[in-house]
């Protein structure tokens, strides 16, 4: 059992700039059960002179994910909720379509995990009997804000050539009976 953590690419050329956000600043996350209060669809918009490259995952404002990484993620992960969010540019007359991805989150925490006296991380582990089926989630911790996604996932979002996403490996913990 493998898991990655899925990362914006902040070193992409010519990105896409949101008016009236920035895509490499804070993030706001919501979450699974945050999905009744947000709203089906939302709208935003390019600034004038935003670039042309449209990472298939965006973590600021919200976690965003193109229609490829939609498909990918629901084949892996049984009850996905996403909101849709269209994102206009004026200048060029196109419209992208994304989708705002609300995850569950988990404590997957292993008893491996090392933690420093101030409570930050030392050594991240998880727990591969608390993981389960899942291939796709948030750790239940807010020290750790990136989507945690299987080696199966991550196998499948290359094969269809992503763009601007960074994988990194997490360690798995050996299964405990």
């Amino acid at each position: 059992m493998r898991f990655f953590t899925m990362e914006q690419d902040k070193t992409l050329p010519d990105i896409i700039r949101f008016r009236d956000f920035d895509i490499c600043g804070p993030r706001h996350i919501f979450y699974k059960e945050d999905a009744p209060d947000l709203e089906a669809s939302s709208m935003m918009y390019l600034t004038k002179d935003s670039g042309e490259a449209a990472p298939d995952f965006i973590q600021s404002p919200v976690y965003l994910v193109s229609d490829k990484v939609k498909k990918v993620l629901d084949l892996y992960e049984d009850d996905m909720v996403f909101k849709t969010v269209t994102i206009a540019d004026k200048e060029r007359e196109t419209i992208r379509v994304y989708h705002h991805l609300l995850l569950e989150r988990l404590n997957v925490f292993s008893t491996e995990t090392e933690f420093y006296s101030n409570g930050s991380v030392k050594k991240l582990v998880l727990d591969p009997k608390k993981i389960g089926e899942h291939k796709v989630f948030l750790l239940n911790d807010k020290r750790f804000l990136n989507p945690l996604i299987s080696l199966e996932a991550v196998e499948s979002l290359l094969r269809r050539n992503v763009m601007g996403i960074v994988f990194k490996e997490v360690e798995v913990g050996a299964w405990q009976n």
